[in-house]
């Protein structure tokens, strides 16, 4: 290795390729070209003395040499960029900033409506669906094509940050009509009636399935729903009964005629997890966005308190 260290654009090329896993999406992340990245990690390459990723399929694979010096660099990268990012200016009252995140179907709604009440509305905010399966399933934050993330489950991973915001309750539902619950709802009556269940699944189990140690294989189900509103509309519209986060719940109720229930049976509640790239704790637009969910969140945590079932 030369005795000259190697030049700060190096190293965090080098960096984004070890996030990225390919050329070609980090320059996309890096706003260049593929062939200037691979220059790049050339020279890095020639500097160090050791080579540094090998191509598998699509993308590449670092050599052991490439994780070491991943790991010493890291830390030095982030805060290097959190720096030079934080030189930027943010006034929330003139921005006309676009945010992008991702979040559960029960979160969309509430977010984007408390998004609207914000006094600049030149800042805007653009919500996408999440994806139903755990392959992949945080590449496009990994990838910055987000903002951020809101999710059930928090993110272990070395550059990415978790913060739980609130947990949220589980309520059965059912039409205002149904002919045989009327005001509450036992344990063997849940059994009992037909279910429109959640088919989307993570880490293989169906959603409830994460939260109670019920039997739900003896449920008798007669909707797969690929969303939770689409199980809405199908109990609101039949005998059915389905189980669904409070806050969605909440939403609908209303305009769908819904009873709700706590369930008569023991669960854990459904949590929620802020979570982000840690190169950008020192940006002072993705700080802003932060604070303003943390504080809809807390609104949102107060609002289901109030307005959970007796």
């Amino acid at each position: 290795m030369k005795n000259d260290i190697p030049n700060f654009n190096l190293l965090a090329v080098f960096s984004q390729v070890m996030e990225d896993g390919s050329l070609s999406k980090a320059a996309e992340n890096l706003n260049t070209n593929q062939s200037t990245v691979s220059t790049m990690l050339g020279r890095l390459k020639d500097e160090v003395g050791q080579d540094l990723f090998i191509r598998k399929g699509r993308g590449v694979v670092p050599t052991s040499y490439s994780l070491s010096l991943y790991q010493q660099i890291q830390a030095p990268i982030n805060q290097l960029n959190g720096v030079f990012t934080s030189f930027g200016n943010f006034d929330p009252l003139r921005s006309s900033r676009r945010f992008v995140l991702t979040a559960p179907e029960h979160m969309q709604g509430v977010l984007l409506k408390q998004f609207s009440l914000i006094e600049n509305k030149g800042i805007s905010l653009e919500v996408f669906d999440q994806m139903d399966k755990d392959d992949n399933f945080y590449e496009v934050l990994l990838q910055q094509k987000f903002d951020l993330m809101i999710d059930i489950l928090p993110f272990e991973h070395p550059n990415v940050e978790s913060l739980k915001l609130f947990d949220n309750e589980f309520v059965v539902i059912c039409s205002e009509e149904h002919p045989r619950i009327q005001g509450c709802i036992s344990e063997q009556q849940y059994m009992q009636e037909s279910h429109a269940i959640l088919e989307r699944t993570r880490n293989h189990l169906y959603s409830l399935s994460h939260y109670t140690n019920l039997n739900l294989s003896k449920r008798k189900v007669a909707y797969h729903g690929r969303s939770l509103f689409s199980n809405l509309l199908v109990v609101s519209q039949s005998d059915y009964i389905s189980v669904v986060p409070l806050s969605l719940a909440l939403q609908f109720k209303e305009q769908l005629k819904l009873q709700l229930f706590r369930p008569p049976f023991e669960y854990k509640k459904v949590s929620n997890y802020l979570i982000w790239l840690k190169k950008l704790n020192q940006d002072p637009a993705h700080s802003w966005l932060r604070d303003e969910l943390v504080t809809i969140s807390s609104k949102i945590h107060n609002y289901l308190q109030e307005n959970f079932p007796e």
